[in-house]
């Protein structure tokens, strides 16, 4: 009996010890939520495109005549307004303004020559006219003489103090004095008729002979003007981008000589997706930034946008033009890639994207509470961007937005009592 006794004893101490003795489970920790600590900061909505820098102004010259090219600059070099880019053979267009200013020699000499003659016969009209005005006044004083003549010569008759004969005789010196009158009426209307239409025809002969002059005086000029087109000047200063005739060849005003650039700035033509191109508007600022020129930003604004759409490996973009001051670095053909700011909130609240949670048209976000517990907060949102967006009302600096797990993972246990926010570049902590 006490061996089986000593038995259960020892049984009951050998389980007692294992339970005393067996490893322990090691308590689960409580998990605390990730947060971000609510801070100020800087919410930029942006719209992206790229593209490639050109001159801001660019030229294919062209020759304004025919003929054959005898020299044009090289690619590359800088040139002042009015410089010489290219020249033509002049020769036969020297040949040419000779021959129009030979032309309006002649002219000019026959103006003059028509104006001298014109004068010359209208000088003789005149005198005739002023011959025929003296007889015609001749004429005159003879009648009234013959008619007082024959006053008194019938007067006389009538008294018995002269012949039938004399009274006869003083009869037809009054009528030859009438019909003397009526023919010097006659020769002075008609000298002044002949003046009128010498004058008249004088007239239209030297407005013939200025119409030729004039004529003549314009053939000189362009004339004068194709000679000097022989030389094709630089229209703006800029730089020869690249050159496409040869020496010895047939140009016209269809024959591309060389492509000019103005170089005073860039313009950067960026292509907008459809999609986005209804919140791009000119005078937004843009940010530029060149794969041959990196860790540099460049800012200008939009210059114009394209009323049209064109697609772009079947996508409908739109071209975006911005202007880029000169920098000596810079040229053309370089990648650019442009950020467009349409919109943009500076030392406003801002909280990660995935803080909030939108049900229905509103926003909430998960406030962190100083006793570990957590309240549902309704918030006002303003702009956002790609990761962050800013808080307009509900939460205040300073406040604790729990995040949810990213991507489901689990998180690294924390102390509830002193939560901090996920550390976020550019943004408080």
């Amino acid at each position: 009996m006490r061996r089986w006794s000593l038995l259960v004893l020892a049984l009951l101490l050998g389980v007692g010890g294992y339970l005393l003795l067996r490893p322990k489970g090691t308590p689960r920790a409580q998990e605390v939520p990730e947060v971000y600590t609510v801070a100020r900061g800087e919410v930029r909505v942006v719209v992206a495109g790229s593209g490639q820098l050109q001159p801001w102004r660019t030229l294919e010259v062209r020759p304004e005549v025919q003929g054959i090219l005898l020299s044009v600059v090289e690619e590359g070099k800088a040139v002042k307004v009015g410089e010489v880019l290219a020249e033509l053979d002049p020769d036969p267009f020297r040949r040419a303004w000779e021959s129009a200013r030979a032309d309006l020699q002649r002219a000019e000499a026959s103006l003059a020559n028509a104006r001298a003659q014109g004068e010359s016969s209208l000088a003789s009209l005149q005198a005739g006219v002023k011959n025929a005005e003296v007889a015609y006044a001749n004429a005159q004083a003879s009648l009234e003489t013959a008619r007082r003549n024959l006053e008194a010569t019938r007067l006389l008759y009538q008294a018995g103090g002269t012949s039938r004969q004399a009274l006869w005789d003083a009869e037809t010196a009054y009528a030859n004095a009438q019909r003397a009158l009526e023919n010097a009426r006659a020769s002075l209307e008609a000298q002044r008729e002949a003046l009128r239409l010498r004058q008249a025809q004088l007239q239209e002969d030297l407005r013939a002979q200025e119409a030729a002059l004039s004529q003549a005086r314009l053939a000189l000029a362009e004339a004068q003007a194709n000679l000097e087109k022989t030389r094709v000047r630089a229209p703006f200063a800029g730089v020869v981008l690249s050159v496409s005739a040869n020496p010895g060849a047939q140009v016209g005003p269809g024959t591309p000589l060389l492509t000019l650039g103005n170089l005073s700035a860039y313009a950067l033509v960026l292509e907008v997706d459809e999609t986005e191109i209804a919140k791009v508007r000119v005078g937004q600022r843009v940010d530029v930034t060149l794969e041959g020129l990196p860790g540099e930003t460049f800012q200008d604004r939009v210059e114009a946008i394209s009323p049209q759409g064109q697609v772009v490996n079947n996508i409908p973009v739109f071209k975006v033009t911005v202007r880029l001051p000169y920098d000596p670095r810079l040229r053309p053909g370089m990648s650019a890639d442009g950020e467009i700011v349409v919109e943009e909130a500076r030392s406003v609240l801002v909280i990660p994207k995935r803080a909030v949670e939108r049900v229905r048209g509103r926003a909430y976000v998960n406030v962190l509470l100083p006793d570990g517990s957590t309240d549902t907060v309704r918030v006002v949102l303003g702009p956002e961007d790609a990761r962050m967006v800013a808080v307009l009302e509900g939460l205040k600096e300073g406040d604790q937005v729990v995040l949810p797990k990213a991507g489901g993972a689990s998180q690294t246990p924390r102390t509830p009592s002193s939560p901090s926010p996920v550390p976020l570049p550019g943004f408080g902590r």
